[in-house]
């Protein structure tokens, strides 16, 4: 059997397992980092254990009981200080791991869980250092060990966000911390992907009956579960145009990036009624209908997207999802690229085009293992390069983080793209389940089902399918049809991310 490999966020000193991995010193006799983590953990016995062993060169590794840990034993090895790669640094971390679970393998031992050696007061490049990681454990799998688990142990964002590029969704992935009560089943990038994806078309669904209620409205009589009827008077689990588009763009997406194909699956949509629960295309917005009709008419790609302010409705957000899951393992420079270019076959004005490309640098960082305020973080930064000085202002609450402060009053759920994605972020951030979230953001009232679709892919994406009720997904319209969508997008893009990992 091969091993598993294992990433997680957490404190490597709790971990139960055969052997934990010190990141120690030469003279074994404990020190900063993770190093005087595990020896205040362990007790004065793990020194005691270690003073007689006389230190451990770099790259070398040497073992010892566990003591007060959860681990039977902890396997110390000196990783390399970073001098610019010059001086052996590859080698020696390379080492450190080989040795490591050669060690392991040796004394019978079945898991093994490792911090980033080298990777705190070291210097060495997270990137690098993981690489180096992967590729000794995978070398050293391959010949057969007695190993069966392999965890990486991450205290830091940056780490953690390393490891998941490299390992794509080639491993499970405990996103949650690890302390005592908090460890579940593993979350791996294809659930994460289907239940982004699943959690559009139902937050969809929960908000098409009371499209265009006001706050005031259902504050009267709450949304408190998935129903029918309503403003359309359509049967319960009906979704709408946010998810008819936003199903067409993942169909595009299998047979690989073609915005010309997404139009045209568009344009099949509101034509012939394809992509719909019913057969027929019952809610559809003015820029989408407008921008459909000007690539009907012939005109070149860069008039179809309304450019005007006017224009900033958020019938493309609504349908991003797709597209950044599949652009999730790309450059910066590249994901925000193509999710311009993608809302602006129509939506083009560029507040719409950046809170599109925020929505996928965010996707980034939650199918990478962050939790949302680490991923709006990071989304923001490597937002900003692209946002000119005059939509800055406009942007200021997504950027800066403060949207997640605002009061239940402050919050809009209209139409406009802005008021979606604050509200979006504002209800994901609120709640502790994706049902929780899916309400917040439909009774908030007006374009309930836009702003639920968007809500809904983030809790998707961050807590998978499991999170959406069981009830939701039976009663959800061609529920076996959207599963399925949702499953062939997550294996296209598992493929494209071990191309590119391997």
């Amino acid at each position: 059997m091969a091993a598993r490999i294992v990433l997680l966020r957490g404190d490597i000193t709790i971990r139960d397992v055969d052997a934990i991995v010190n990141a120690a010193n030469s003279s074994l006799l404990g020190g900063g980092g993770v190093d005087g983590a595990i020896h205040r953990a362990a007790g004065p016995g793990l020194l005691a254990e270690c003073r007689p062993l006389r230190g451990c060169p770099t790259g070398q590794a040497k073992i010892t009981g566990g003591h007060g840990l959860r681990a039977r034993h902890v396997i110390h090895t000196v990783g390399p200080v970073w001098r610019g790669g010059g001086q052996g640094e590859p080698g020696l971390l390379a080492s450190c791991y080989r040795n490591s679970l050669r060690l392991a393998a040796q004394q019978g031992l079945r898991s093994i869980a490792f911090p980033a050696i080298s990777c705190g007061v070291y210097g060495y490049p997270i990137d690098r250092a993981c690489a180096t990681a992967l590729a000794e454990i995978r070398a050293h799998v391959a010949e057969g060990s007695c190993v069966e688990c392999v965890e990486l142990v991450c205290f830091g964002e940056d780490v953690f966000a390393s490891y998941a590029a490299l390992l794509g969704g080639t491993s499970a992935v405990i996103t949650a911390e690890t302390g005592e009560g908090a460890r579940r089943e593993p979350l791996g990038l294809r659930e994460q992907i289907v239940g982004c994806v699943l959690g559009l078309v139902v937050g969809d669904a929960v908000g098409v009956p009371v499209e265009f209620k006001s706050r005031a409205q259902l504050d009267a009589a709450p949304v408190t579960d998935m129903t029918g009827f309503g403003t359309y008077n359509q049967p319960a689990g009906t979704w709408s145009d946010d998810s008819s588009l936003a199903l067409s763009t993942a169909e595009s997406l299998l047979g690989g990036y073609d915005p010309g194909d997404m139009m045209r699956r568009f344009h099949a949509w509101l034509t012939t009624g394809a992509m719909t629960p019913h057969g027929e295309v019952f809610d559809v917005g003015i820029a989408t209908r407008a921008a459909i009709a000007r690539y009907a008419r012939g005109e070149p790609m860069e008039a179809w997207g309304g450019r005007s302010e006017r224009d900033n409705g958020n019938g493309s957000l609504m349908r991003i999802a797709p597209l950044a899951c599949a652009v999730h393992r790309l450059d910066v420079a590249t994901i925000v690229a193509r999710s311009v270019e993608v809302s602006a076959l129509t939506h083009a004005h560029p507040r719409s085009t950046l809170c599109c490309a925020y929505f996928s640098l965010l996707l980034r960082g939650l199918l990478g293992g962050q939790d949302l305020p680490g991923a709006m973080r990071a989304a923001a930064a490597d937002l900003r390069p692209f946002v000119p000085a005059e939509e800055a202002t406009a942007l200021g609450r997504v950027l800066d983080g403060s949207v997640l402060a605002a009061s239940r009053e402050e919050i809009q759920g209209s139409g406009y793209v802005l008021h979606c994605l604050e509200a979006s972020l504002w209800a994901a951030a609120r709640a502790g389940s994706y049902r929780e979230a899916v309400l917040l953001a439909v009774n908030l009232g007006d374009d309930t089902d836009t702003t639920a679709a968007v809500t809904g892919a983030i809790c998707g994406a961050m807590a998978g399918t499991r999170a959406i009720p069981a009830a939701w997904l039976a009663g959800l319209v061609r529920g076996e049809m959207v599963r399925g969508l949702a499953e062939r997008l997550a294996e296209r893009v598992l493929e494209e991310s071990l191309t590119r990992h391997g």
